[in-house]
This record gives C-alpha cells, sequence and structure tokens, in this order.
C-alpha cells in the first residue's frame, strides 16, 4: 500500500496548493498512483467562523442531532449540523474541558478547569452545577440520564478521583470510584461500562455490578498523559478503542452484556485481564490526537512529530516558533495497514501541539457499514477540531470517488462508475464532457463518439454542441452513426450539418445512404442535402452510394422523376413499383435500357402498354444504342410486340427474322407464316446461313421455288412423308414427277411413295419407272396394301353415287310439286264479309290454314302487280294467285287468261271445271297425294307465263 499522501480540499481553504494533471499515455497502463482518499473534507461553516474568531475551541461532542462546542472562555455552544448556533450556555469561568450528551440528546454535560461540572437541559430550563475545587478533565453521563431517575454521570480531574454521582432520596451524592493513581484524563461511558484513563493505564467499570472489571496498562514508553492525552472510543457495546501516544489497543469486553463483535481481530491473550482481551494493537509513528472506528477500520487524526525523534522535547517546544506540521488523518486497518492518508489545511497549524487537535464523530451502529459501502443516510460524520477551525469530514461517495477519478486522468473508470449507477445526472454531465475533451485531446475520435449516447444522453444542447464541435474538427462522419432522432430531437440544422458532412468524402457515402434511410425525413430539410450533392452529378467524384442518397433525398422531396432517372442508373429492383407508385409513365422514355436490364418481361410489358408515350421506333433506336444484350432485349421486345399487335413493328420485322433464328429459332416459322412484311429474299439467306431447314421450305414455297423447295424437304430433311404433304397441297402435277424422280433410286422413299398413293399418285406408274433390280422394302405387302385400298375406295365410290343419285331424284320430285302449286292470297273485304257468317268463316280459315295461305292487305305499301293487266294488286279490290314461281295474278285475270287457252285447245268449260277449280282451291296441297293429283280429271292452275307447273293431267 503507497503511503504517498494527499492533502484534500476543504471550502473556504485559501492555502490548498493547485495540483497540475499530468498527462498520462494511456489510462490502462500500469503506474503508481497516489490511493484514493476515504474521506471528503469541509470546514464547517455558519456561526462557528464567527464564534472561533473572538474565541478557542477546546472540546467538542457530537450527538444524533446536534453539535456540541466548548472554548477556553467558558462556554458552551449548541450548532446544528451547519454549524449555525442554536443555544449557548455561559457555564464555566474557564476552559471548557470535556463533553458529553446522553443517548437521547436532551442533556448536555460540562467539565471545566474552575472546578465545575454543569449539566442543562437542551429543551427546558433545568440546570445543575457541581463544584468540585480542583480542575474537571473528563465527564460522561449516564447514556439513559434522561430517562434514569438516578441521573448518574460520572467526572475526573487533576485531583486524581473517578467521581461516581448518583441522585438519592436525599440528593447527589459523589462515590469515588478510584484514585490515587493520578489525574483523569478521559472518561467514556456505553450501557453499563464505563471506562476511564489516567496516568497508570485504562480501567474499566461495570455500573451494573458496582465493580471494576478490568485494567489495561498505559503503553510503555509513551508521552506523559499532560503532553499527550489519551483518547478512549467505544466501537460498539464490548469493543473498547484506545489511542494513547503511538500506540492503538482495540480490547474485547468478556462481561454479561457481550454483543456480536466484529470478526476480523485475532485474539492477544494479556496476563492480568481475566474479563478483557486485545484483539488488535499496533504502534504508529505519529501521535495519536484522535480516534474513532471507520466501519471494520479506524479513523485516526495523526500529529507528525519533529524528525529528530526527540519526542518529548518535541511535544514541549513553544507553539510560538510556528514549525509543526498540517495535522493528517489515516485510515488504517487493525493491523495498521494504510488506506489513505489526508493532510489537513488547518488554519494556524503551525502553532499548534498534538494536544491542541480534537477528532470527534457521531456515533453509528454495528450494521451501518457492510460489504465496504455505507448505509444510505448512515455515513459518519468526523469533526477535526483545532483552537480555531472545525472541519467536517465524511467517507466519500460515488459522486466523490468519480470526481477523483477524473482529477487524475481515468476517465474510463469515472464513466464506468457512472454507468453502474453512482453518479447524478449532474455528475454525468461533468464525466461526460471531460472525457470527451480527453479523448478529442488525444485524437480518439471514434471512441469519443462511440461514448456520446452514453455520456450526452437526452440533453439535446450537449448533442448540438458536441455535433457542431466534431464539424469543426472535420469528424462528423464518426459521430453521425450515434445521432439521436428522438428523445432528443435536435435542431434541423444539426442533422442538415451531419448529412452534409458525409457528402463531402466518397468513403462516407454508403453512411450516407444507410443514414438517410434510418433518419426519418421530418427532422431536417432535403433542400440543403440536394443543394450540396448535385454539384457532383455527372463526376467521378458520384459515387451508387451518393446517386442512391440523393435518390432517397428526392423522394423525400416528392421530386419522383429526379429520383427515378437515378434509380433506373442504379438498376434498383423495385423501380416498376415506384414507377406505378407514382405514375410515373411519362418518364420511362429515356430509360429502355435500364428498364430492360433490372427486368426484362416487366419492361417490355409496361413499353408495350404505353406505347402512345413511347414508339416502337424510340424503344429500338435505344436498345440499339447499347451493347450489352441488346439483340436479346430487341427479340423480347419485339416478339412481345408482334404477340399483342403483329402490324404495330412492321418496320422491324426483317430484323425480327434474324432476332428469332438467333434467339428462338422454334418460333421462326409461326411467324413467317403470319407475317407479310419481311423481305423473303433476306429471311431465306438468314435461314440458310443458320441451317433453318423447314423455315427455308416456307419461304422457297412463298417465292414460288416448290421444287427447290422439294429438293430441300427430301435431300435437307429427309421427309419423304412431308414432301408428299407439300406436293400434294401445290396440286402440280410436275412437283410429283420431280419428287418421283428425287425418289426413285431411294428404295425407303419409294416404299413410303407406294404407301401414299391414295387419290394422289397412280401406283402403276410408279411400279413401272422403278429401276431393275432395285430392292424395296416390305414390297409385297405394300402391294397387296394398294390393292386394297383400291378395291375399297371403287366401293366406296359407287356407294356413294347410288346414295347421290337417288337424293339428287327425291329432291327433284319434291322440287317439282312446289313448283307447281299457287297460293290464294284473299283481300281485306273478302275477310270482313267472312267473318259475318260464323260457319262459312270457320270453314274459310280452317282450310286457309291448311293451304299455307297469306293475307294481303288491300291497301299495302308493296309495288306488285298482276302478270295479266299489270295493274298493281292495291288498286282491285279482286283476290290474288302466287305462284312458286314468283308470278302473280288477280284471280279473274287469271281464269279469263286460262279460259282463252283452253277454248283454242278444248271445248268450253263445263260446270264441271268450275268445281273443279273450287275443290283445288279449297283443298289441302300438303295432302294431296302424288298418285292423286288428277283425282278430279280436270285440269290445273298453272302460271301462264312460264312452265313450272306441269299441264293438265291426262
Amino acid at each position: 500500500m503507497s503511503n504517498n499522501q494527499s492533502e484534500n480540499r476543504t471550502d473556504g481553504d485559501n492555502e490548498r496548493d493547485e495540483e497540475k494533471e499530468e498527462d498520462v499515455s494511456g489510462e490502462d497502463e500500469e503506474e503508481e498512483a497516489e490511493d484514493e482518499p476515504r474521506l471528503k473534507y469541509q470546514r464547517m461553516g455558519g456561526s462557528v467562523p464567527a464564534l472561533l474568531s473572538g474565541k478557542s475551541a477546546s472540546c467538542i461532542e457530537v450527538a444524533e442531532r446536534m453539535i456540541a462546542l466548548g472554548t477556553r472562555a467558558g462556554s458552551v455552544h449548541i450548532l446544528d449540523f451547519l454549524g449555525n448556533q442554536v443555544k449557548e450556555f455561559l457555564a464555566h469561568g474557564a476552559t471548557v474541558n470535556d463533553l458529553c450528551f446522553d443517548i437521547e440528546g436532551e442533556y448536555i454535560a460540562s467539565c471545566s478547569d474552575d472546578g465545575s461540572v454543569a449539566i442543562n437541559s437542551l429543551y427546558t430550563d433545568a440546570k445543575l452545577k457541581f463544584d468540585y475545587h480542583r480542575p474537571m478533565k473528563a465527564i460522561a453521563l449516564d447514556p439513559y440520564y434522561a430517562r434514569n431517575s438516578s441521573k448518574r454521570f460520572v467526572v475526573g480531574g487533576l485531583a486524581g478521583h473517578m467521581y461516581y454521582n448518583i441522585k438519592k432520596w436525599i440528593g447527589y451524592r459523589d462515590q469515588v470510584l478510584q484514585s490515587g493513581e493520578g489525574p483523569i484524563h478521559a472518561v467514556k461511558w456505553r450501557t453499563s461500562l464505563v471506562a476511564w484513563a489516567n496516568d497508570g493505564g485504562v480501567n474499566v467499570y461495570d455500573t451494573s455490578n458496582d465493580q471494576r472489571i478490568t485494567y489495561i496498562e498505559r503503553p510503555r514508553g509513551s508521552l506523559r498523559p499532560t503532553l499527550l492525552f489519551p483518547h478512549l472510543v467505544w466501537q460498539d457495546d464490548s469493543l473498547l478503542v484506545i489511542g494513547w501516544g503511538t500506540s492503538v489497543k482495540i480490547a474485547l469486553i468478556k462481561s454479561n452484556q457481550n454483543s456480536s463483535t466484529n470478526k476480523t481481530y485475532k485474539h492477544i491473550q494479556m496476563s492480568h485481564m481475566d474479563q478483557v482481551d486485545i484483539v488488535a494493537s499496533f504502534q504508529t509513528s505519529y501521535y495519536i490526537s484522535g480516534i474513532a472506528p471507520f466501519g471494520e477500520n479506524l479513523v485516526v487524526l495523526a500529529y507528525i512529530p519533529e524528525e529528530d525523534g526527540e519526542k518529548e522535547i518535541a511535544s514541549s517546544i513553544s507553539s510560538h516558533q510556528g514549525n509543526a506540521r498540517r495535522p493528517e488523518v489515516h485510515v488504517v486497518t487493525w493491523s495498521n495497514d494504510e488506506l489513505s492518508t489526508d493532510a489537513l489545511p488547518v488554519h494556524g497549524f503551525e502553532h499548534y501541539k498534538a494536544k491542541d487537535y480534537l477528532l470527534a464523530h457521531a456515533a453509528f451502529t454495528g450494521n451501518s457499514y457492510t460489504g465496504g459501502q455505507w448505509a444510505a443516510g448512515d455515513e459518519p460524520f468526523y469533526y477535526i477540531v483545532s483552537p480555531k477551525d472545525v472541519i467536517i469530514a465524511k467517507p466519500r461517495d460515488a459522486e466523490d470517488h468519480i470526481s477523483w477519478l477524473l482529477q487524475h486522468g481515468w476517465h474510463g473508470k469515472a464513466l464506468e462508475a457512472v454507468e453502474a449507477g453512482k453518479g447524478s445526472i449532474q455528475l454525468l454531465d461533468k464525466v461526460g464532457s471531460k472525457y470527451l475533451d480527453h479523448l478529442i485531446g488525444r485524437r480518439n475520435y471514434a471512441k469519443a463518439a462511440s461514448l456520446c449516447p452514453k455520456l450526452l444522453q437526452g440533453s439535446a444542447s450537449a448533442w448540438e454542441r458536441w455535433v457542431f464541435h466534431f464539424a469543426h474538427l472535420q469528424q462528423l462522419s464518426l459521430l453521425v452513426p450515434y445521432m439521436p432522432t428522438e428523445n432528443p430531437r435536435l435542431r434541423n440544422t444539426a442533422y442538415e450539418v451531419a448529412l452534409v458532412a458525409l457528402v463531402t468524402n466518397p468513403s462516407f457515402h454508403k453512411e450516407l445512404l444507410s443514414t438517410v434511410k434510418a433518419w426519418p425525413p421530418l427532422i431536417y430539410s432535403a433542400v440543403p442535402v440536394i443543394s450540396a450533392i448535385e454539384p457532383h452529378l455527372n463526376t467521378s467524384y458520384m459515387t451508387d452510394a451518393l446517386k442512391e442518397a440523393l435518390a432517397e433525398i428526392y423522394v423525400i422531396n416528392a421530386q419522383y422523376e429526379e429520383a427515378f432517372s437515378l434509380y433506373a442508373d442504379l438498376l434498383k429492383p423495385d423501380l416498376f413499383e415506384f414507377i406505378e407508385k407514382h405514375n410515373l409513365h411519362d418518364s420511362i422514355r429515356e430509360k429502355v435500357v435500364q428498364l430492360m436490364k433490372i427486368d426484362s418481361k416487366r419492361a417490355v410489358t409496361l413499353l408495350i402498354q404505353h406505347m402512345e408515350m413511347i414508339s416502337p421506333n424510340e424503344v429500338v433506336s435505344q436498345l440499339l444504342a447499347t451493347e450489352d444484350d441488346s439483340r436479346y432485349f430487341l427479340y423480347q421486345y419485339l416478339h412481345s410486340l408482334f404477340e399483342d399487335d403483329p402490324h404495330a413493328g412492321r418496320d422491324f420485322h426483317d430484323m425480327q427474322v434474324e432476332l428469332y433464328a438467333d434467339h428462338d429459332p422454334k418460333v421462326l416459322l409461326r411467324f413467317l407464316r403470319n407475317c407479310q412484311h419481311y423481305k423473303l429474299m433476306k429471311a431465306y439467306e438468314i435461314c440458310v446461313s443458320r441451317g433453318l431447314l423447314r423455315e427455308q421450305v416456307y419461304i422457297l414455297k412463298r417465292m414460288g421455288n416448290s421444287k427447290q423447295a422439294l429438293v430441300v424437304i427430301i435431300n435437307e430433311l429427309g421427309d419423304i412423308e412431308q414432301a408428299i404433304e407439300f406436293v400434294s397441297m401445290q396440286h402440280d402435277d410436275e412437283l410429283w414427277v420431280e419428287l418421283i424422280r428425287q425418289c426413285i433410286q431411294n428404295p425407303e422413299m419409294v416404299g413410303v411413295l407406294l404407301e401414299h398413293t391414295d387419290g394422289n399418285l397412280d401406283p402403276l406408274y410408279i411400279v413401272n419407272i422403278i429401276p431393275n433390280g432395285l430392292e424395296i422394302p416390305r414390297l409385297r405387302d405394300r402391294l397387296i396394301k394398294i390393292i386394297k385400298d383400291y378395291r375399297t375406295e371403287t366401293s366406296l365410290r359407287r356407294g356413294c353415287n347410288n346414295i347421290l343419285k337417288g337424293d339428287i331424284i327425291n329432291l327433284l320430285i319434291k322440287y317439282y310439286e312446289d313448283a307447281r302449286r299457287a297460293i290464294y292470297m284473299s283481300n281485306e273485304e273478302d275477310e270482313v264479309r267472312s267473318t259475318r257468317d260464323d260457319d262459312t268463316a270457320s270453314n274459310l280459315m280452317e282450310r286457309s290454314r291448311n293451304m299455307k295461305t297469306m293475307d294481303i292487305k288491300s291497301k299495302t305499301r308493296a309495288g306488285g302487280r298482276c302478270c295479266v293487266c299489270f295493274d298493281p294488286f292495291s288498286i282491285q279490290n279482286v283476290s290474288i294467285i302466287a305462284f312458286y314461281c314468283c308470278h302473280a295474278y288477280h284471280r279473274t285475270c287469271l281464269l279469263d287468261s286460262a279460259n282463252t287457252v283452253d277454248e283454242k285447245k278444248t271445248p268450253a268449260p263445263t260446270s264441271h271445271e268450275d268445281a273443279w277449280y273450287y275443290e283445288y282451291e279449297k283443298s289441302d296441297p300438303d295432302n294431296v297425294d302424288d298418285n292423286n293429283i288428277n283425282t278430279l280429271g280436270s285440269p290445273q292452275m298453272r302460271c301462264i307465263l312460264c312452265t313450272t307447273a306441269t299441264s293438265t293431267s291426262h
């Protein structure tokens, strides 16, 4: 453990030295450093400075709620913990040597060099005063003085008597507990145990059974008590801490009141001590001016003697020489291991001796200190008193620890302590600011940026300050990934400055892109960022990441067309969705190639759907202007265009032939058949160069070169069946001859020809021209088949001819019968007259339906005329007779004409002929049997202008 001393700073100390922080090479290096203090100090304020400006402090006592300060003027001042005076007791006429509170803090007892003892109530006017006529140096009240009616206290002084004062029914009586062993220098009362120190040593008296239970001798070689007072402190109900000269002893009192004790001590058996164990003992290199427990350790107020070692001489030197050293506070273990050492800048320390200093502390319970930490609110306070000064010491808390780490440049450890939740927000700001300054001073910008979220947290002003500081250092790119976008949200300017900073260096462009995508668009304005990027367009400085970032910002600023142009150049896969989302179909005109490269199928569909915006000529010209995959893209576009509209791309059908030949030959033949806008010769050359035989056949056929097409089929394709089919479709006998000539030397082809002679070839002709000796596979079977097929065909033709003849005769007869029948048509007046006679009307209607007559109104729009008189039928109110030959007559005209013709040939008609007409007129033509046409033996009515009806039956 290092023994280096540190001078802690106290409030109002004008004498403190300014320390310069050394710049170390790194926080993680192992170096010797001064120990961190365990206590922090401040000078008591309030009424104390004014009080001690005219008086000198002589003693101090601390209770749970207040402090009592005695002076050399004989006054006792009651103070609060801030140093403000609450009460003052003018109890004595000389120096107050000792003070003591009861455990309730209701009474204060004091003793003085004037031999008096005063006990004053703090809350009433009750007071007691006792006079022992000799200087009293130590006093202790019964801890339960306020409760007990006996009102006990013990007091001792230079007379060497230890008085035990008890109130009895006849008054207060003193009992001498000890005398003749020298002056009483200190006394402390805990529960029923009273410990006091005289020139010989320390006595312990048990008031519960009124007997002294132990005696501990004064350390050998120690200074006389008149030069250096002994100090007694009860750590708990059974542990007594003794500091005397340069010796420290911790005694464990074994009595019925023993309670649990500290487990870290070791037992040291001492002779003549039947009821006490010295559990710890050590020597110091300094004089002990005060001692107090500090958890499991000790706090010692040390007075540093002169280096010549003559202690007694040094202690007797006049204080006016001004050569004394500063008092020190040591925190040590029970084995005297130094934990910390602090030198105190006490006012006038050069003139003080060891006995001019006092150390008092507020009592604490044994459970207040566990695991090296004090319970919240239970930290003990220590009061270091000199004649003109009162300094308060208390354990350093987490914030003090962090501040100390910062003072010594251990910013990392300070941050760890803050992150552990040991510091306030204000301290965190302090740690953050100093740590960042430290890192930036060492140019460790990356680490400084990474720590900003921890150090700055929710302070918007702090964030903005560091954003602009990093920007000034040209290191803002390191801070951008850590900048908050909410809780806190910074001003728009901070975000804009950050984004512009990322534009300045191509190595930051990817980070710019990720930042633009991650940050909400509402936290900054897009215009400054766009203005910073646009000058770099079309320059080598423009990277893909910067281009995409600009496109994202265009979208934020609703500049969708500009964003589309950049996305197209970047070949973004979701470009088509972007077009549909923002209706950017007008913008695709200049980005055909990019769209095809992204997704040719979707691009082709889009281009065809919007031909009114971008014509096929524009699409083809753009695709031809590029080199990569342009022909395949052309093929895809023109193919889909042809499928949608065969005539839309007719200017490019010649090109399309070659594209099909290169990329999809299977589709070429269908294209050749369905298209009429390509040049046959050019298409033929393309097919020949690529060996597309079937396509050659089709083109030769269209060119009228059927023989050459047949040669290709036979010699190149070797498909005789296709050759036969081809020739059959041409209906050209010369082609048959050519086919036979091409195949006659090939036995297999000859055999196939023999199998396909039905209706096309004369098998006898083929057989006759077959060269002698040519072996034709399966010739016998094929000849048999030819014969069988011929017989079958002949039989079928004969049967078909018979059926055809019969159908012709039947249809001719039916046509003849239909054509010779007339149609009776009555006028409107005849119909009216017929309706008047119910019987006649019903008969006429029935016959009319049976004869399929038609009623023609006399006043019709038709312009029909009688074929005899040529008068329109609408003029005369006469019945009309129409024939199936489409000639029509007035009934009277037709009868007169028929009679005239008959008179020339035969005698005048008889009444029998009139009856014939009536019968015929009333008969149903459909029911007239062919064999009974002339049943009545009368001549039939017939059209006199044509011969559709036969003559009169005989």
